[in-house]
């Protein structure tokens, strides 16, 4: 009996066909003998199983989170992305943390401005009592609004400090999320980004870890880099950047490069200048290199006036910073 999906000759079926060539799909065993039906039975059933069977394998690893199969840096599962949130959640916690600390100070510096405000009130009510009990005469009656009423003076003056210390502290907690407040170590792949990023003012120290010289400079800048958030401050290792060194034809260690928006605006060879007596080029404070990072413009720093230096020492302040180097005084740079 002929089969009716794949019709000969001049019928109705076969005329539907030559109109419809994908009607034949609709049976695709059409023309086939009871036994090679058997079998290409069997192997479409055997596929479908497998199939069905790797997905719900790949499922089951999904769900589990043991796909050893995708690779570590592929997928939102993998080391790569988790390091980029960890970065984010990091950056996260340290731009709050810093809120949290810059709202607790200005509540303590408002605390402050009123207690001042209160004392001063209490000290004119006082001399206002001392008139009174002296003169016996009420005709400074007309200035008791002083006590009732702030003074509008005192009070713009306080708004005006407020404001100030709340842009300060908005500006601090932005440049701690870019990286600001310490020293960072950085590789060679990672300088343009960070010297021309989001960040203005940029010190890079170029380092080795053998040379004195430059663990004396990591010290000074440790603690510059605390006090001054103005100004990201990186090192980098000389002997892992040898694009850079011959670039910049560094010969000396420690090199110390500021930068402004990506442009170089100093440079510093070793100790240079930064001595207070030239006999002992290794004797200096940390004020001296802050005092030539400032004379770049990169951080806001004023010498002590020699009346302040006096009161410090007659009181016992010394000097912050203070460290001296005892090996030798020069550190090149080994060609590269």
């Amino acid at each position: 009996m002929p089969s009716h999906q794949n019709p000969v000759g001049n019928s109705k079926t076969a005329k539907f066909v030559a109109a419809n060539p994908l009607a034949p799909l609709a049976d695709p065993f059409s023309g086939m003998g009871d036994d090679q039906k058997d079998l290409h039975k069997e192997v479409s059933n055997n596929v479908q199983k497998r199939v069905e069977q790797a997905m719900e394998e790949l499922k089951e690893k999904h769900r589990t989170g043991t796909n050893e199969v995708d690779e570590p840096d592929r997928g939102p599962t993998g080391a790569a992305y988790k390091e980029l949130y960890r970065q984010q959640r990091d950056i996260s916690k340290r731009a709050t943390a810093a809120k949290e600390h810059s709202d607790a100070k200005e509540r303590m510096q408002q605390n402050k401005e009123i207690e001042e405000a209160k004392e001063k009130m209490r000290r004119m009510k006082f001399l206002d009592s001392e008139y009174e009990d002296n003169s016996h005469d009420d005709s400074h009656d007309d200035f008791d609004y002083l006590l009732d009423e702030e003074d509008p003076a005192l009070a713009q003056l306080r708004e005006v400090r407020l404001a100030q210390l709340k842009q300060e502290q908005i500006t601090r907690a932005t440049n701690i999320s870019l990286g600001h407040g310490t020293l960072r170590t950085i590789f060679q792949d990672e300088f343009l980004t960070e010297c021309t990023g989001s960040s203005r003012f940029v010190c890079v120290h170029f380092f080795q870890d053998e040379f004195e010289r430059c663990k004396i400079m990591d010290f000074h800048l440790k603690i510059i880099a605390e006090e001054h958030y103005e100004c990201k401050f990186l090192r980098i290792d000389a002997a892992k950047a040898p694009f850079f060194v011959t670039k910049f034809k560094i010969r000396t260690l420690p090199s110390l490069f500021l930068y402004d928006n990506g442009k170089e605006i100093g440079r510093l060879g070793g100790f240079d200048g930064l001595a207070i007596d030239p006999k002992k080029p290794d004797e200096w404070h940390t004020g001296r290199l802050q005092e030539w990072i400032a004379s770049k413009g990169a951080i806001k720093y004023e010498k002590p006036s020699d009346e302040v230096a006096e009161e410090r020492k007659r009181l016992g302040i010394v000097t912050r910073g203070a460290v001296y180097c005892t090996r030798e005084r020069s550190s090149v740079v080994e060609e590269y």
